[in-house]
C-alpha cells in the first residue's frame, strides 16, 4: 500500500498519487465564500463531508445541497464533475473531498455515437436535451460531458456485517473510470474490503480514511484486498473507497 501525504493549507490540502495508472490526486477543500476550482484534465468525484452549500458544476446549479454537520451524521451527497469543469460553492462553510482520476483513452466517436456523449437539443427552460440513442428527451445532468448532483436516494445502501456502506458512484455510473463507496465503520467493528458485495472491479482503489487521528489516504494494487477498515472501541471510522479503473 502507499501512504500518501496532505500537503496545503487549511483552505486546500492536497495528496498527490505517484506511480499510479488512473488516480491523480484526492484533496479536502474548505471553501472560502464564494470558492472556485477546476477539475483540469481529471474527472472527479466530489463528496460534501460537512456543511450545506449552493453549488455551480459547468453551467449548473444545486442551491442548498448537503444536510450532514460532518461524515458521521448523515448521509453523503455527491456530485460528478467531468474534465475541464469549473466548481463553485457560495452561501455556506463546511468541507468537501475530491477524488480525481485520469481517463482512459477514447476512440475518437463519430455520428449518433458522439451527440450521445452531450447534450443536443436542449429544450429551452426543460433542463432536457435529447438523446439520439434511445430517442428521449433526457435530463442534461445524464450525459456523460455533463456535471451531475447525486443525492442520498440515488444510492444503493449495502449491508456489511455491522456497516451500511453507500455505493456512490455505482460501477454502471457514467463516469469513465472512478466507482465510488462511503463507509462508516461503528465503533468496535471492522471492514474486509473483499467482504464487499458486488465490489466494483479496479485497477487500483484510492482509501481515505477518518477516525479519532489525522486523516489518512492510501493506494492499494488491483481490487484491494488487503484493505481492512478497524474502529477502536470507542470512535467510529468513516472511510471512502475510490476504485479506478473499470472493467474494460
Amino acid at each position: 500500500m502507499n501512504p500518501l501525504s496532505f500537503l496545503g493549507d487549511d483552505r486546500l490540502r492536497t495528496a498527490t498519487v505517484t506511480g499510479a495508472h488512473w488516480l491523480d490526486h484526492v484533496a479536502l477543500w474548505r471553501p472560502l465564500d464564494p470558492d472556485l476550482l477546476v477539475t483540469g484534465e481529471h474527472e472527479t468525484a466530489v463528496l460534501l463531508l460537512g456543511g450545506t452549500f449552493d453549488l455551480v458544476g459547468g453551467g449548473t446549479a444545486w442551491p442548498a445541497r448537503g444536510a450532514r454537520k460532518d461524515v458521521f451524521g448523515g448521509r453523503p451527497m455527491a456530485v460528478y464533475l467531468p474534465k475541464h469543469t469549473e466548481f463553485r460553492t457560495s452561501k455556506g462553510l463546511g468541507e468537501i473531498l475530491l477524488l480525481a482520476a485520469r481517463q482512459p483513452l477514447a476512440r475518437e466517436a463519430t455520428g449518433r455515437e458522439l451527440l450521445a456523449k452531450k447534450p443536443l437539443l436542449p429544450l429551452a427552460g426543460s433542463g432536457k436535451s435529447f438523446d439520439p440513442n434511445s430517442g428521449e428527451w433526457m435530463p442534461a445532468e445524464t450525459f456523460p460531458s455533463a456535471p451531475e448532483s447525486l443525492p442520498p436516494r440515488r444510492f444503493e445502501r449495502i449491508t456489511v456485517g455491522a456497516c451500511t456502506l453507500e455505493r456512490v458512484f455505482a460501477p454502471g455510473y457514467k463516469a469513465a473510470t472512478l466507482s465510488v463507496d462511503e463507509v462508516a465503520v461503528p465503533a468496535g467493528a471492522s471492514l474486509a474490503l473483499r467482504d464487499v458485495p458486488g465490489r466494483p472491479a479496479s485497477d487500483e482503489v484510492l482509501v481515505f480514511v477518518r477516525g479519532s487521528g489525522a486523516d489518512q489516504a492510501f493506494v492499494a494494487a488491483g481490487n484491494g484486498d488487503d484493505v481492512r477498515i478497524e474502529s477502536p472501541a470507542n470512535q467510529p471510522t468513516y472511510a471512502v473507497f475510490a476504485y479506478a479503473g473499470k472493467a474494460r
